[in-house]
């Protein structure tokens, strides 16, 4: 079995580039959802990795609640929308995605008031941001709630990349198992950055949920602790066959379009 963290993330063993991880990205029903939302069809898609959390697991360390908001506390406006499509049935005993509803209307004024916190918490990039147990307190002062999302197969979760948010393993009987989607508008991405993200489509590579910030997930899949040597970049079954669709949302063909 792959390599999988107690958070169920899993961006190995070619994952991110299988043909079904392309085929969900380039789902109508997925991408159209933001289309809407950006107001273009000119987009470019992360190249993210799966989540399967499976229950009553023994050989993990415990998942416990990690707060956090993928957006620089710098920005406090909307910058992009993140999105999850759910492809097992997905209940409140199912693990899965917890929000803290609403409270990206207050990510300005959060940050302003822990811009300085002395005890925060380490973020190996600026996109990140890990809430303490102070900024959890505030965020339920100001009346805040943290809500279980439930899904059915096939359906696609998106939230603000301001919201607080984490995960949990599950604690009933069924598994889970979704795939990250995330998408920009072309326009706000850079030829730098499209020449970074063709490179990192043609090596395969695993990324964060930012589409024009290609940050490679880096961190080592270790069994037993060594590098697992049944890691690897390029899918088992070979390299994606992409549809037009899909191809687009690499980046690549605006590659050209841009000064």
């Amino acid at each position: 079995m792959p390599i999988i963290n107690e958070k169920g993330m899993c961006h190995g063993y070619g994952l991110p580039h299988e043909t079904f991880s392309w085929a969900i990205r380039s789902e109508p029903g997925v991408v159209g959802a933001f289309e809407k939302v950006y107001k273009t069809e000119d987009l470019v898609v992360s190249f993210d990795g799966l989540n399967f959390a499976f229950p009553n697991r023994t050989d993990l360390k415990a998942n416990s609640p990690w707060p956090h908001q993928d957006q620089d506390p710098e920005e406090p406006d909307f910058r992009c929308l993140q999105g999850l499509v759910n492809l097992l049935p997905n209940g409140p005993s199912d693990g899965g995605l917890i929000v803290c509803k609403g409270a990206h209307q207050a990510s300005e004024e959060f940050h302003k008031l822990f811009k300085d916190e002395q005890d925060k918490i380490w973020a190996w990039t600026k996109e990140w941001y890990g809430y303490t147990k102070a900024g959890m307190a505030w965020l339920e002062s100001k009346g805040f709630q943290w809500e279980k999302v439930c899904a059915e197969p096939g359906d696609l979760i998106v939230w603000d990349s301001r919201t607080p948010h984490y995960n949990l393993p599950p604690t009933g009987s069924t598994p889970r198992f979704c795939a990250y989607t995330c998408y920009l508008p072309v326009a706000e991405v850079s030829k730098e950055d499209l020449l970074r993200k063709k490179g990192a489509f043609e090596d395969c590579q695993s990324t964060t949920h930012w589409p024009n910030a290609v940050q490679e997930v880096v961190l080592p899949i270790l069994r037993d602790g060594v590098e697992d040597h049944l890691n690897y970049r390029i899918p088992k079954s070979g390299r994606p066959q992409l549809s037009e669709r899909a191809y687009k949302l690499t980046g690549i063909p605006y590659i050209e379009t841009k000064a």
